[in-house]
C-alpha cells in the first residue's frame, strides 16, 4: 500500500504521515509518541504541541483518512471518478482513493473490499489495504471496546462505509440486470441497504478473523460462501435509492 502522506502540504499532514509509517511499523501497542517522533522530519516536539497523547493523535489520523474517503466518493456513481466539486474539497490532502479505483465495476469494487478484509496479501494494487494496514485498524478498531473516541469514530466510519457498500450493491445489481426495469413490487425484493449491512457485517468479521489467527484455511471457504450470497441476493435488490 503506498503511503497516503507521501507529499504532505502542511504541519498537520507531516505529522499524521508520521503517525501513519510508525503505526504501520510498530502496531498499535508500541507505536509511541517517540516513535512517531522520530518518522517526522521536523522538531519532534511539534508533535507533542500539537497532540496530548497518541490516541489523540491516532484518533486525529483515522478521522482524516476518512474524511478524504468520504470525499472521494461524495456524489455520483461510485464507478466513475469523483467529479470537481469533490475533488475540490480535498485538493490540497493526500490522494486515499485515485481515479483509477473507480475504473472497476461496481461488483469488482465489491470483491475489492471483501477481498481485503479476508485476504489483502492476494491484492496487487498499490492503493490496496496491504497486511500491515488492516492488522492496525483491527488493533484500532478493539480500543472502541473500551475508549468512547475510537467507538465513536467507528460509528462514524460504519455509516459512510455503509452509504459506499449500498451505492455499490445498487450499482451492481443495475450491472446484473442489464439495465432493466427495477425488481420493486417484487415480493423477493431485497433492499440494497440489507445486503450492504452483511457485506460490512462479514467483512468486519473477517478482518478480525484474519489478523488474529494464523490458519487462513477458512478464507477459500468464506468466500466462496459470500460469493454465492451475491449472486442469489443482486438480481433482486432493488436498484433505486429511498429518494429517486
Amino acid at each position: 500500500m503506498n503511503d497516503p502522506f507521501a507529499e504532505p502540504s502542511d504541519t498537520r499532514q507531516a505529522i499524521l504521515g508520521a503517525a501513519f509509517r510508525a503505526l504501520c511499523e510498530h502496531g498499535y501497542a508500541n507505536v509511541t509518541i517517540q516513535r512517531i517522533g522520530d518518522e517526522f522530519d521536523k522538531s519532534p516536539s511539534l508533535v507533542y504541541h500539537h497532540y496530548d497523547g497518541k490516541d489523540d493523535l491516532l484518533i486525529d489520523l483515522l478521522g482524516f483518512l476518512l474524511d478524504e474517503f468520504e470525499a472521494s466518493v461524495a456524489d455520483g456513481p461510485v464507478t466513475e471518478p469523483p467529479g470537481e466539486d469533490a475533488a475540490a474539497a480535498g485538493e490540497d490532502a493526500p490522494e486515499v482513493a485515485p481515479e483509477e479505483a473507480f475504473d472497476r465495476s461496481a461488483r469488482e469494487q465489491l470483491d475489492g473490499y471483501l477481498t481485503a478484509a479476508v485476504d489483502p496479501a492476494s491484492l496487487d494494487d498499490a492503493y490496496a489495504p496491504d497486511e500491515r494496514f488492516v492488522t492496525v485498524m483491527t488493533e484500532l478498531r478493539s480500543q472502541a471496546a473500551s475508549d468512547e473516541a475510537y467507538r465513536d469514530h467507528f460509528d462514524r466510519s460504519d455509516r459512510v462505509f455503509g452509504e459506499y457498500l449500498e451505492r455499490l450493491v445498487r450499482e451492481a445489481a443495475t450491472e446484473v440486470s442489464g439495465g432493466e426495469d427495477d425488481v420493486s413490487g417484487d415480493e423477493r425484493t431485497v433492499a440494497a441497504s440489507e445486503v450492504a449491512a452483511t457485506l460490512q457485517t462479514f467483512a468486519t468479521g473477517g478482518m478480525f478473523r484474519w489478523a488474529t489467527t494464523n490458519d487462513g484455511a477458512w478464507v477459500e471457504d468464506s468466500r466462496r460462501g459470500i460469493d454465492r450470497y451475491l449472486e442469489a441476493m443482486l438480481p433482486l435488490v432493488e436498484t433505486t435509492g429511498p429518494d429517486e
